[in-house]
């Protein structure tokens, strides 16, 4: 597994304090960027398992089927669907068809440095509702 080494990343680390978390809030909705060490490690292991190409981690309330007919859900026993987009577009599409607002796919484009890009990134629902990303690697 690559390393997570990027200037923004780091920026974020710093700007989240001791709290490694950072919120953005928008029209009563939650984007939460996790930075915690043990959570980035948790989602380092999954990409291994799950495949080093893909560039999305999506914790999905089942493992079959099309991506589209499942829902995007929190972690604790969810199934991890790994996917790979290339545009903005794309993974606004994929967001929207798990059930994510495009209020919360527009934050998480603006702010998760590298998606789609140079970084891959885990979401998932907490169970109040907010959109969490976690930054996993290098790609």
């Amino acid at each position: 597994m690559k390393r997570l080494l990027d200037s923004d990343i780091d920026r974020l680390r710093l700007l989240s304090g001791g709290d490694r978390e950072l919120r953005f809030d928008r029209d009563g909705e939650v984007l939460r960027i996790d930075l915690r060490e043990d959570y980035i490690q948790m989602w380092q292991d999954e990409a291994t398992v799950k495949g080093n190409e893909a560039n999305l981690f999506l914790a999905c309330e089942n493992s079959g089927g099309n991506l589209e007919a499942t829902k995007l859900t929190w972690v604790v026993g969810s199934a991890i669907r790994p996917e790979t987009v290339q545009t903005k577009e794309q993974f606004t599409e994929i967001l929207l068809s798990l059930g994510v607002s495009k209020n919360l796919a527009s934050m998480a484009l603006e702010h998760c440095p590298g998606l789609i890009g140079t970084i891959a990134w885990a979401l998932y629902f907490e169970r109040h509702g907010w959109l969490t990303a976690t930054p996993i690697c290098n790609l």
